[in-house]
């Protein structure tokens, strides 16, 4: 943060591709005292270029923007030590989607719908608090206690992820992709995922995870 910025000078950052939605959310922004400045952009990318981000007190960052993801660009912030606090935007309330935002830097995970209560989530988040959409902290909690029970069965946390993606149907690309991984590092979780729990494919593995409650 600049150190001329206090908490009633605050400088806010939007990104986010939906314009009926931008307009939305900086409309409500504006309304609040505390904010002397508010910027935005349509795409990680023109994030990225602009260096007028670097001095961002909060990040409204959408998580599903065309080319980088909102995922990504928090990763990418978190790796250059910035400063700037992210909140993640969302129609969807993905148990993928949360942890990875979380373990990338983001410190709030709010459905759209919730922008309603703006001003407390600015003014927690400000004073050093993280926020969450209540009905996806249920899922966090939930998705603890699954952790929880694939630790018995010897599960890494990123196992028990590639675990739940395969069971959707999702391929070793689209996991590769999605989180990130090469494809050989993926596949490496996969051989290690099906000796753990003694299958041979990927309909074994189903009716196996079912079993063992860890979906």
């Amino acid at each position: 943060m600049n150190e001329t910025t206090t908490k009633d000078n605050l400088k806010i950052g939007i990104v986010e591709n939906d314009d009926y939605f931008l307009t939305e959310l900086n409309e409500r922004l504006e309304k609040l005292s505390n904010i002397r400045n508010i910027q935005s952009w349509t795409s990680s990318e023109q994030f990225l270029m602009d260096l007028d981000n670097l001095d961002l007190d909060i990040l409204f960052l959408d998580i599903m923007l065309p080319g980088m993801s909102g995922i990504e660009l928090v990763g990418k912030l978190t790796e250059k030590s910035s400063k700037t606090k992210v909140i993640m935007l969302t129609n969807m309330n993905s148990d993928e989607m949360i942890f990875d935002s979380i373990k990338n830097g983001a410190l709030g995970y709010i459905l759209k719908s919730d922008i309603g209560r703006i001003r407390e989530i600015v003014e927690v988040v400000q004073e050093g608090g993280a926020t969450i959409t209540p009905t996806i902290a249920l899922r966090v909690f939930s998705s603890f206690r699954k952790i929880q029970s694939n630790e018995s069965q010897g599960l890494t946390d990123r196992e028990t992820q590639i675990l739940q993606l395969l069971v959707k149907g999702k391929k070793i690309a689209s996991i590769s992709q999605f989180l990130l991984l090469s494809e050989h590092t993926v596949n490496g979780y996969v051989k290690s995922i099906y000796k753990k729990l003694s299958v041979h494919n990927r309909v074994e593995l189903t009716l196996k995870a079912q079993k063992l409650s860890l979906l």
